[in-house]
């Protein structure tokens, strides 16, 4: 019976041949069989460890721009624009985003006011307290208490109460525009507080740190450095933040907590490779994506955002690491509300990359994309355009690369919306028109904010984006 075993000669491998003599491998094999090794673990730490490095990056751009103390926030006062590099961040509702650090400070409190949403969140984005009409406030606001993963004590009465797993812990809030303004929703976070427990009784002023039309830069890289932030994060956090397997694997490219990460030129040459090929890797999972859930209608080029129905990836009896990679490598945060299906609460979010024929969208060309009339949702719709380098807006003469409901864009005669893609304005409905660049790609995120019945049972759904030219 012929067990395949191995003897003497060459294994022939698409990834090259190898040597063996009487069923061992040549120094030269094991040598290269080893590298291999490595290399392959080196891409499974990349997109196992994308959504700590994103947090660790978006700390590190928040705080090179200011906001490096617990009561240290920033806010974008008019709006977020192509000006901030974030993933898929939007333009319609003022964002607040800060991190706390429980190592320094100790258990710390957030006092929210009413009218926000967001949440609290772990370094890995694992989410600690949803804020908001379905978060632990039920939109009222409150006083949430941090603690510390080695927290002991006896925590004061008067407070929610959530111990992180994690000394580094990130509070991302967002209020609404009313009346298409921002003003309100800056108003409210006035009343945002944020201070160490120890100083509860003379509390630090708050500092809103006005992001808007500022360069601020939070996206990780597709370089070796990807594995210096991991290493970083991995020796400020407790080891068990996460789990055994993944520590096995960051110790078998060298990244151990309490040691020192410092590869030789030959590993960080390995690395180097791994994270270019990781990162291609990452970007094909995002962006061609062949899971076979992924579509949203089964005759549009639409795409769920948020893969799976859970914030845990688990909904398949395992967690699925290639949904959450693909979403950690275009968006952070992720929260419940953007994946539970509330009948006018939360928020869901369809994306695409393509147009009707399935090619990728191409910034020199012109498209069109029809909404038809009483789109399906409570509070707020939009359309932003980004670029798939960056994942962050796309950056044009345009200060928003948007149209949402509160742009005022024009109507048909039968209520619809028709919005416009492409180099140069259209000669009608310039409101309706998005900038693109030549020579560059773009995607498109729809949001839906409060969405209703018609967007759930699909009774409403919107066109492909067309190619017109």
């Amino acid at each position: 019976m012929n067990r395949g075993w191995i003897g003497t000669g060459v294994v022939e491998t698409r990834f090259g041949d190898f040597d063996f003599v009487g069923g061992f491998p040549t120094a030269k094999t094991a040598r290269r069989l080893f590298e291999m090794r490595t290399f392959n673990r080196a891409l499974e730490v990349y997109a196992e460890q994308m959504p700590g490095v994103s947090m660790f990056q978006m700390r590190k751009g928040l705080a090179d721009f200011g906001a490096r103390e617990c009561h240290q926030i920033v806010v974008w006062k008019t709006l977020m624009d192509a000006h901030t590099e974030l993933l898929t961040g939007n333009s319609e509702t003022v964002y607040a985003i800060g991190f706390l650090d429980l190592k320094r400070d100790g258990p710390t409190v957030i006092d929210v006011p009413p009218g926000m949403l967001g949440g609290v969140s772990e370094m890995w984005q694992s989410e600690l307290i949803a804020i908001g009409p379905m978060g632990a406030d039920k939109g009222k606001g409150g006083k949430f208490l941090l603690l510390p993963p080695d927290y002991h004590g006896t925590p004061p009465a008067g407070y929610t109460l959530a111990t992180s797993q994690t000394y580094g812990v990130m509070v991302g809030l967002r209020g609404f525009l009313v009346d298409g303004q921002p003003d309100a929703a800056v108003a409210q976070f006035d009343a945002l507080k944020i201070y160490p427990l120890s100083r509860a009784e003379n509390p630090p002023a708050m500092m809103l740190i006005d992001g808007s039309q500022h360069d601020i830069e939070t996206v990780f890289a597709d370089s070796f450095s990807f594995y210096e932030d991991l290493a970083e994060l991995i020796g400020e956090e407790p080891a068990d933040a996460v789990p055994p397997y993944e520590r096995f694997h960051l110790a078998s490219i060298g990244i151990e907590k309490g040691k020192p990460f410092l590869p030789d030129v030959g590993r960080r040459q390995l690395l180097t490779d791994a994270a270019c090929l990781a990162s291609a890797i990452a970007r094909t999972n995002t962006f061609a994506s062949n899971d076979t859930e992924r579509l949203v209608y089964p005759d549009r080029r639409w795409e769920w955002a948020f893969l799976g129905g859970s914030a845990q990836w688990d909904t398949q009896g395992f967690v699925n690491s290639d949904r959450r990679a693909a979403f950690a490598y275009a968006a952070v945060g992720m929260g419940t509300g953007m994946v539970r299906k509330v009948i006018g609460q939360g928020s869901q979010y369809l994306w695409t990359m393509r147009d009707a024929d399935g090619k990728y969208l191409d910034g020199g060309r012109t498209y069109r994309l029809r909404l038809p009339n009483k789109i399906p949702v409570a509070q707020f719709w939009s359309v932003v355009v980004y670029d798939p380098m960056s994942r962050s807006m796309l950056k044009t003469g345009q200060r928003f690369p948007s149209v949402s409901q509160y742009t005022n864009p024009e109507r048909s005669d039968d209520g619809s919306i028709e919005i416009y893609f492409g180099p140069r304005a259209p000669n009608e409905r310039s409101a309706n028109w998005i900038e693109t660049l030549e020579h560059r790609g773009w995607f498109a995120l729809l949001r839906f904010y409060g969405p209703t019945r018609p967007f759930f049972d699909k009774a409403w759904k919107p066109s492909d984006i067309e190619l017109l030219d």
